[in-house]
């Protein structure tokens, strides 16, 4: 009956009121040799709302959270629901500039951080005069008698979950209560996850698949967690904690993968026989990665690709467990799989050239969803909400994909990404793997940039280089072999290719490419002190 009761619960901080109640001494998550039960989790999420409404947080306000990978985030997160708050999980370095405009944007009234932030917190908050209140966990911390819970409603605002920006400017995705909730569900019954099931995540809590993946699907079934920063300079780390624990469930974006493969040659003291799912998602999944990780660990049918978007509360489509992946008739493309259960598709001609037109089967379009995820909108930003959300509740997600016969999804790319070259539709992934194989490539950025000359786009390549103090025939070697190997493999030969400094090429908080940003740094010379190599 216990869990039942709380698959029940129609919000957030009711399921979480549930599941303290009936299994208080149950690990929530493990983090920095803490754990954390899911009744220290209430108990001290009671302190942190006690702490809030004495700041002057009331029901309504919004609170930026800005904290790293940490137990207060989970307290200040819970708190304000508590209260009837509004918390927007943010990146914690996203600039002075753009996290004011999202002080803005949000109209928020308070933001709760920790120490070692709190300096660019108060220059952001200088450019925001919305913001009247900045409080760190001994500010939250306060031993007082907790307020009473707030009378939310299925079809409240939970909270506001800001997107990447990898395709423009951050905006506020409105998630209700009921978005989330449902979410978690049919995300838990697609994944396979169950109580025996042992969750290891290093994805950041201020994106989608870290904080409503990672952190809020698992305690719908009581499954334990086990945190980890996202820092994944040293890969092994994650690698060591999912042997030590015998982790059974995982999740990363593409780029993860890779980073074990190519920076985790020793094997020793590494076992990952335990692992019956690890999701890959967030980015382009390639074929060459999942079988690189698989082979090089010795594991098969572990890697399961998944797709979502924050304006869908994360979930669209998830591979099963243990089934083999599924290729398209070209043996290019990488099911995604079949919708969740409660999802809809639709695959229609992109909004410009024909709103109406549905595509058929096995013809690429933009991917369309309905489901109970999808958001209510952008946060004071009608008019951006009107270009994604349709009528009958459906949602132009701006990916390109297709369906085949059995209706299995497979993604192709970005709307906004695709490289036009001579009339043809150039996939910057495509480019990118064929890029990244190259030695001596660390990682790379495929972009297109408008030429007023050809009247059509020109392929740029950025590539970070793995030694930086190669001679200037090595990188003039690199450069001919990547030119080769993509004319080879896609008969385009790029206009240029620029050698760079690794962390070079921008990227959003989940690790997508920002491609429009990339082409600003390029076009307005802010590579130049990055280059070690490059000619027009």
């Amino acid at each position: 009956m216990a869990h039942a009761d709380v698959t029940r619960a129609p919000t957030l901080v009711e399921m979480m009121r549930q599941r303290a109640e009936l299994t208080p001494e149950q690990q929530y998550f493990h983090l920095f040799d803490e754990t954390v039960t899911y009744d220290r989790l209430w108990t001290r999420s009671a302190r942190y709302a006690a702490g809030l409404t004495r700041a002057g947080v009331r029901a309504g306000d919004k609170v930026c959270l800005i904290y790293p990978t940490c137990a207060e985030f989970f307290y200040t997160f819970f708190g304000a629901l508590r209260i009837g708050a509004v918390p927007v999980p943010l990146y914690p370095t996203l600039g002075v500039e753009t996290t004011a405009n999202i002080f803005r944007d949000s109209e928020a009234v308070a933001v709760a951080t920790i120490g070692w932030f709190r300096m660019g917190v108060d220059e952001s908050r200088a450019l925001a005069p919305n913001v009247e209140i900045v409080v760190e966990p001994p500010d939250l911390d306060v031993d007082a008698a907790p307020p009473p819970l707030a009378d939310a409603g299925a079809d409240d605002l939970a909270f506001l979950q800001y997107t990447s920006g990898s395709t423009g400017h951050p905006r506020g995705v409105m998630l209700s209560h009921k978005n989330v909730v449902s979410t978690i569900h049919f995300m838990a019954e697609a994944a396979g996850i169950t109580v025996e099931d042992r969750v290891v995540s290093w994805l950041p809590l201020y994106h989608d698949m870290g904080l409503i993946g990672c952190a809020f699907t698992p305690p719908l079934t009581g499954t334990p967690i086990w945190l980890l920063p996202p820092d994944l300079r040293n890969p092994r780390q994650w690698l060591t904690l999912m042997t030590e624990i015998r982790a059974t469930f995982t999740v990363s974006p593409d780029f993860g993968y890779r980073n074990c493969v190519r920076n985790v040659r020793d094997r020793s003291g590494i076992d990952l026989s335990s692992l019956k799912t690890a999701l890959s998602g967030a980015e382009p999944v390639r074929s060459s990665t999942i079988d690189a990780f698989e082979s090089h660990f010795g594991i098969k049918r572990i890697i399961s690709p998944c797709y979502g978007l924050a304006e869908a509360t994360l979930a669209v489509a998830i591979w099963p467990r243990s089934v083999p992946l599924r290729l398209d008739g070209s043996g290019k493309f990488l099911s995604v799989g079949q919708p969740c259960r409660g999802v809809s598709l639709r695959i229609l001609a992109p909004r410009d050239e024909a709103p109406s037109a549905e595509r058929p089967v096995g013809e690429e379009g933009e991917i369309c969803v309905k489901s109970p995820g999808v958001m209510r909108g952008y946060y004071n930003n009608p008019g951006e909400t009107a270009k994604v959300l349709m009528s009958g509740g459906w949602l132009r997600t701006g990916d390109l994909g297709f369906v085949d016969s059995e209706g299995f999804l497979y993604v192709t790319g970005r709307l906004k990404d695709v490289i036009i070259l001579g009339g043809a539709n150039v996939i910057p992934a495509d480019i990118e793997e064929v890029v990244d194989r190259v030695e001596g490539v660390r990682y790379s950025a495929a972009v297109g940039i408008d030429s007023e000359r050809t009247g059509t786009q020109r392929l740029h390549v950025v590539a970070e280089v793995r030694s930086e103090s190669a001679s200037p025939d090595d990188y003039h070697h690199l450069t001919r072999e990547i030119t080769s190997r993509v004319h080879k493999a896609h008969g385009h030969r790029p206009a240029r290719v620029i050698l760079v400094r690794s962390s070079t090429i921008p990227k959003t908080s989940s690790g997508k490419i920002q491609r429009s940003r990339l082409v600003q740094m390029i076009q307005e010379g802010e590579l130049d002190e990055r280059i070690v190599y490059g000619d027009d």
